[in-house]
């Protein structure tokens, strides 16, 4: 083995910063990644070789389980982890290593160019102090893969005593997810997971009820339960108070918050002290009180009263189940369905059908009900169960039969109507007029009944041609 220094850089990072041994309660994750870099044209390589400690035996920390492996390019293949002893890595101790070597996929007859990034993951022991890193490289500044030698580094990592830590708090759509998010549809599935070396950990939704409770770093909120906008508070302490010590005794906490975002929320109660605008459907199923404008683009349904202090637009249909009280112009570009009252202090406008499953009133001496065409349901006949009295200076047009069940009155008088039976007087000569019984040429003569009293030939039927 060559003692020759590696002809590539190395820089190492690791998280968290410094590496922590874990806690008897709860296992550390260190990570630990390396960037690889060429900062000479002339560098040919074929593999690297990375190491860690798996065993006490290396003198300093170690990690406790074969860590994961993983590189961000596609020209570097990753071989398994192995277990090795430090003889197979160079050294004369027997201590455990677990390795693993990246192999150069690219055109081997080219010299190493840009970046590339190795890691490695996994649980770290109790024990502080180094961690040493050990990494080989095959390379040199010939084509020749018989120049090449395994140069050798060892680059190591402090370890400090555990100290308490909560971050790295987020919201996924699942556990497999990769991107976290912070705005979700009303009722999603939510994963929540936060990263701490904590034992014990409380989750607070935005009215401060205890959602979670438990040893894990991550908790589900079930599906249906996010239906607003909520800030999410998270508690951890690395104890949790079940000693059964002393009095005085007091957990150190940390805290994380986490805020998620409802585009279509499901509120209890909404007030709003400017316009409403909403773009698409609104629907309301309890009381709504706007104190000004109500514009909506889409449909709007509400599932009890509304009431607008100011003027209300539907671009499309405007349902509502209770009462309707608009202060001023009410503007419904399609259908307005209202199955209760309907009471507009100002001015109703319907550029379409209006229909109104409650009554419709105009209950003061001073307003009107003015109505181009009065049919029923499907144009079928109307029938009014009440008196129309017909104001002064306005005239009744009738376009074809009128029909009338009882007398039609003119200044309380009846106005005659075919097949009425009437008496004739006059006045003039004081008699009621009659048929005589006397015939002249086949035909009757008319006379007047001078003493006055009716008698059955005086009446007569009114009859049309």
């Amino acid at each position: 083995m060559s003692d020759q220094l590696p002809l590539l850089t190395y820089r190492l990072s690791t998280r968290p910063t410094p590496l922590q041994a874990s806690t008897p309660e709860t296992a550390t994750q260190g990570r630990v990644n390396l960037t690889v870099t060429a900062d000479r044209n002339d560098v040919y390589c074929d593999w690297i070789q990375i190491a860690v400690p798996g065993d006490g035996q290396s003198g300093g920390a170690y990690f406790t389980e074969g860590p994961t492996f993983s590189t961000d390019s596609d020209q570097w293949a990753l071989g398994s982890m192995v277990q090795v002893s430090g003889q197979h890595i160079g050294l004369a101790s027997d201590a455990l290593f677990y390795r693993a070597i990246f192999r150069y996929a690219g055109d081997d007859s080219l010299p190493i160019d840009g970046t590339v990034h190795f890691g490695l993951s996994g649980p770290l022991s109790a024990t502080t102090g180094t961690l040493d890193y050990h990494l080989t490289e095959h390379s040199d500044t010939s084509s020749d893969p018989e120049d090449y030698t395994a140069r050798r580094q060892v680059l190591p990592l402090p370890v400090t005593p555990p100290v308490f830590y909560l971050h790295t708090f987020l919201a996924r759509d699942g556990a497999s997810a990769d991107a976290p998010k912070t705005r979700f549809a009303a009722g999603s599935g939510v994963y929540l997971s936060w990263e701490s070396n904590g034992s014990d950990f409380r989750l607070y939704d935005g009215d401060g009820r205890i959602v979670y409770n438990g040893p894990d770093t991550y908790y589900s909120l079930a599906p249906g339960s996010l239906t607003m906008d909520t800030t999410f508070t998270l508690e951890g302490s690395m104890a949790s108070g079940g000693g059964g010590g002393g009095d005085d005794f007091e957990p150190v906490y940390q805290y994380a918050t986490l805020t998620l975002t409802v585009p279509d929320p499901t509120l209890g109660a909404l007030t709003v002290r400017g316009n409403v605008d909403a773009q698409s459907a609104l629907e309301v199923h309890g009381d709504t009180s706007l104190k000004s404008s109500l514009s909506v683009q889409g449909s709007a349904e509400v599932g009890n009263a509304l009431t607008v202090s100011g003027t209300a637009q539907a671009r499309s249909s405007l349902t509502v189940n209770g009462n309707l009280s608009a202060r001023s112009n009410v503007d419904v570009g399609a259908g307005l369905d209202v199955a209760g009252t309907l009471n507009a202090n100002g001015t109703l406008n319907a550029n379409d059908t209006l229909r109104a499953y409650g009554p419709v009133e105009a209950v003061s001496s001073d307003h009107y009900v003015r109505i181009r065409e009065l049919r029923g349901p499907y144009g079928e006949k109307l029938s009014i169960n009440s008196n129309v009295d017909v104001l002064p200076e306005c005239d009744v047009t009738i376009q074809e039969h009128l029909y009338v069940t009882k007398d039609i009155k003119i200044n309380n008088y009846g106005v005659l109507s075919d097949r009425d039976q009437i008496g004739l007087y006059n006045n003039h000569y004081g008699g009621y007029l009659y048929a005589s019984m006397f015939v002249t040429d086949n035909r009757r003569t008319p006379a007047v009944w001078v003493p006055g009293d009716r008698v059955t030939e005086s009446y007569w039927r009114i009859s049309r041609d």
